[in-house]
């Protein structure tokens, strides 16, 4: 795919129906389930596909989605794909690597049909030029065994309905990828964890259907939902009771969980540039109220971009090209050693990645912007 191309696209995410979930980690938070119709996605369509740009700048190719949070949750997600295609520019309709796992567990023929919409969209991305790999995997999340992961996913039979899930995505040939979020309370569960992976026979049956089954940890962002469960984060003294037995078949060992908050802090108390955190913006997500947020951050007021009904395609979209909301300027303009000085503890053995401690100054910075000023 060419640079060119890429300047001029952009995906707008639509939440039409919500999600079932309220999961602790999420980074999106939790937001209303609302409910728009077909022809509210055509209507947003035609405002963004009617914008003429400004300043030089021409969007000439978008992708529209009908989902920000949970893919394929509306029953009637087979006319949403469809719609999809006919509204995005020709091969920038998409299916990715997650499926609704609720869906799963509630609709047998729905994993057949993810993985043949899989191929479609590849297909069509590639008669249009583009560099789409078919997606073969589907990424399921657990935090521990039934208790555990029902308490993270917060919604009882979340556990099972994974389980069902893994089911139906091998007997569709689709491979389940396990990603499973550590916290304090759940480190006691990963023998069990262990266990179930070769009781199920997984690395074995997904080798089967052509793919390779994969396991990985996963860290916490702590943004949205997941700055509520700091207290859970993982510090560096816990990875002593992370089996290695379990380790070994994880994507990745333990790398995704980052180093202890102490250690970064020396060098980033150091660093004179911005974060700059997944700049360049190339997607936009719209809530069932119509607030319009970039797609590199947690939706709160302090990244908004606007509103579609009462600010317009034309003042959003300039917003997010300009980068003007006060979450992407700070984003572009605030030196990471301020960051870190304001809301670093240099003494902390959490576990964070560069990029997820980045998140969490910008989360606090963002509290302390909206809190009324005396």
């Amino acid at each position: 795919m060419s640079n060119n191309r890429d300047a001029e696209y952009l995906g707008v995410m639509a939440d039409m129906a919500g999600c079932p979930n309220r999961c602790r980690h999420c980074w999106l938070g939790s937001h209303a389930n609302g409910n728009m119709t077909a022809n509210d996605l055509r209507g947003i369509a035609r405002q963004f596909k009617n914008r003429r740009g400004e300043n030089g700048t021409v969007i000439k190719e978008f992708g529209f989605f009908s989902w920000w949070r949970e893919p394929d949750f509306r029953n009637d997600y087979r006319e949403l794909w469809e719609l999809e295609k006919e509204l995005s520019s020709p091969g920038r309709a998409r299916r990715f690597e997650l499926l609704s796992v609720w869906r799963l567990a509630r609709d047998e023929s729905y994993a057949k049909w993810a993985f043949y919409a899989a191929k479609e969209s590849a297909q069509l991305a590639k008669a249009s030029g583009f560099d789409s790999p078919e997606p073969k995997a589907c990424q399921i999340t657990f935090f521990g065994m039934e208790q555990s992961t029902d308490w993270g996913i917060n919604r009882a039979g979340a556990f099972r309905d994974n389980l069902t899930a893994t089911e139906r995505l091998i007997e569709a040939g689709i491979a389940p990828r396990w990603q499973v979020f550590l916290t304090k309370r759940t480190l006691s569960d990963l023998d069990g964890l262990l266990r179930l992976v070769y009781k199920l026979e997984l690395h074995k049956r997904c080798e089967a259907i052509g793919h390779k089954f994969e396991i990985f940890i996963g860290g916490i962002s702590p943004e949205g939902n997941g700055f509520q469960i700091e207290n859970e984060r993982i510090e560096e003294g816990d990875i002593k009771f992370i089996p290695q037995s379990f380790t070994d078949i994880c994507r990745e060992g333990t790398e995704l969980l980052g180093r202890p908050e102490h250690e970064l802090m020396q060098s980033m108390l150091q660093e004179d540039a911005p974060p700059m955190l997944a700049a360049n913006v190339r997607s936009i997500s719209i809530n069932a109220n119509c607030d319009v947020y970039p797609n590199i951050a947690e939706p709160t007021e302090w990244w908004q971009l606007g509103n579609l009904k009462t600010d317009g395609a034309d003042a959003v979209l300039k917003a997010c090209l300009d980068e003007t909301s006060p979450g992407m300027a700070a984003n572009r303009t605030i030196p990471v050693k301020e960051l870190a000085r304001r809301y670093g503890d240099a003494k902390s053995k959490k576990l964070y990645t560069k990029d997820d401690l980045l998140s969490r100054f910008l989360h606090q910075w963002g509290i302390e912007q909206a809190r009324p000023h005396k």
